[in-house]
């Protein structure tokens, strides 16, 4: 700056004004900054600017990864979304690791954006609620008691009621014997979902049995559902319908039961959750829930925007904003064509 001054025969304040379109300067003097500038092909820097004006104009989407549909999908669906546009959006996968969510979430890296809209994975509530809020922060998931006195803002997946309608709608089929994969429990989506399976069969009278669900320790990869449905069929349990934490292990899953001989729907009925792209060209078609990207993804936004607003981020108490959700029912878990079938039993 100092340099396109000197060109320009004027004091640095003077282009910093003309740069920033703050202050008083003729148009004489505005015409000779703005030549010097470029003469000498000067580029404002946005980072060295937000340290003076504390605003960057970029916001961070920290998600576990890239790899999994739904989140470069939710990702694309934030970046396009009209509440976004005038700001840039920068992804910072953890890759699953708690240390990289700390650090994403930590004052260091508020100096480089203005807020964050946040996927938790490696962090339970109460090590993220622990940490400082350091900026404008959107969490995706559902809020935690623990989170009410905090400026944290959330916007609620419906992961609960999203599988409870996905396993009620297997029982409307007339099966009973349904089998679930799942993520982790606990206060995460897994366990939400988890809760939601298993509200669904109590309200039909159907007991729950352990042996029919399976954990899995990364829902993201494909070959999760890949190896839990092959030790499913290993068990030799009885089961006539399968519930999948999310499309990618329900995909997986499908490539197993069609390679074992077994009919989708009419030996086994299959639901997913996320409504991922590729849901819609399995054979047959995913039945899965719809958690509703496109809303996340402008709540979100819109939550963050009203509070990067603000003089100070934390005047407003937290907001909890929610999406709902839509049930797809495709061929994959339509009623059985053989009459005789009552289930699997490898």
């Amino acid at each position: 700056m100092s340099t396109v001054a000197e060109r320009a025969g004027v004091s640095t304040k003077t282009v910093s004004n003309v740069v920033n379109g703050t202050g008083s300067f003729s148009e004489e003097t505005e015409q000779r900054v703005r030549a010097a500038i470029e003469e000498l092909g000067y580029r404002l820097n946005p980072f060295a600017r937000g340290l003076r004006s504390r605003r960057t104009g970029t916001i961070a989407l920290v998600i576990p990864n890239v790899y999994q549909p739904f989140n470069a999908e939710l990702a694309e669906q934030i970046i396009s979304a009209p509440e976004a546009q005038g700001l840039k959006v920068v992804l910072a996968p953890t890759r699953g690791d708690a240390r990289r969510e700390r650090t994403l979430l930590s004052t260091s890296h508020g100096e480089l954006v203005d807020g964050v809209i946040y996927v938790p994975h490696a962090l339970a509530p109460e090590d993220y609620l622990s940490l400082p809020v350091a900026q404008p922060t959107v969490v995706l998931g559902e809020r935690p008691a623990e989170a009410a006195g905090l400026n944290l803002d959330y916007v609620e997946i419906a992961d609960e009621e999203g599988a409870h309608a996905a396993v009620a709608h297997l029982l409307a089929q007339g099966r009973r014997r349904i089998a679930a994969i799942c993520e982790q429990t606990g206060p995460r989506a897994g366990g939400r979902r988890l809760h939601g399976y298993r509200r669904a069969l109590e309200e039909a009278g159907v007991g729950y049995d352990d042996s029919l669900v399976l954990g899995v320790d990364n829902a993201d990869l494909w070959s999760a559902g890949v190896g839990a449905a092959t030790r499913l069929l290993r068990t030799r349990v009885h089961f006539d319908a399968l519930f999948c934490y999310n499309d990618v292990v329900a995909i997986g899953a499908l490539s197993v039961l069609e390679r074992s001989g077994i009919a989708v729907p009419d030996d086994v009925a299959l639901t997913g959750f996320d409504d991922i792209d590729a849901a819609r060209f399995t054979s047959p078609p995913l039945t899965t829930v719809d958690p509703q990207r496109g809303a996340i993804a402008r709540k979100a936004v819109a939550l963050l925007r009203s509070r990067m607003a603000l003089s100070d981020f934390r005047e407003l108490p937290g907001r909890t904003d929610g999406a709902g959700f839509e049930l797809r029912v495709r061929a994959s878990s339509s009623a059985r064509t053989k009459p005789t079938d009552t289930g699997h039993t490898p």
